[in-house]
């Protein structure tokens, strides 16, 4: 038989052995049961509910909508992409696909769905476009090769989260012969 005496924290009898009431006990049982419910309940909202991808996206800056015009030597650029690569780490790039008058919109790809809008923040730009090719052979860049990098294009874009300022119109030159070169 266990031997029961006065707590010192109240009029509830200890356990002489343990120096424990049972209504602590119960408390710790109580607490325990919740947080595996938590924890079990979390897991199934992480891994079938979507818990990832909103947690992912909760992680990720804000977007808006950014557009533009391209012109190479003063005439529209008809056709190509231009891809938005963000300074932000971890952040996925937008792409705008250019349409006949030069005119593009910045898409970006989140977890599989389309957003028409860039990540807020600075962007490094590239912008290619390709003859259109018959049979396997390799596609040929028309756009001038310095602008298919953002390391060697120099152009930069920012997204503003104000979507009324996210307009841009890049002038992109050809590349002209060297004046010296014979």
């Amino acid at each position: 038989m266990t031997d029961l005496t006065t707590s010192t924290n109240g009029d509830h009898p200890a356990d002489s052995k343990t120096g424990q009431s049972p209504p602590r006990l119960g408390l710790l049982l109580g607490l325990a049961l919740g947080l595996m419910v938590v924890g079990v309940g979390g897991v199934y909202w992480w891994t079938f509910a979507g818990g990832e991808k909103w947690f992912h996206a909760l992680l990720l800056p804000s977007k808006a909508a950014f557009r533009g015009t391209i012109t190479l030597d003063g005439a529209p650029l008809r056709g190509g992409q231009l891809t938005a690569w963000p300074d932000r780490a971890g952040v996925p790039q937008a792409v705008g696909f250019i349409g006949q008058e030069g005119e593009f919109l910045l898409r970006t790809d989140i977890d599989g769905v389309f957003h028409e809008e860039a990540f807020v923040g600075r962007h490094r730009v590239s912008i290619t476009q390709y003859a259109l090719q018959r049979g396997p052979s390799a596609p040929q860049l028309t756009s001038p090769a310095k602008y298919s990098s953002p390391d060697s294009s120099g152009l930069v874009i920012v997204v503003d989260r104000d979507p009324a300022k996210n307009s841009v119109v890049l002038n992109l030159l050809s590349a002209k012969p060297d004046a010296d070169a014979p």
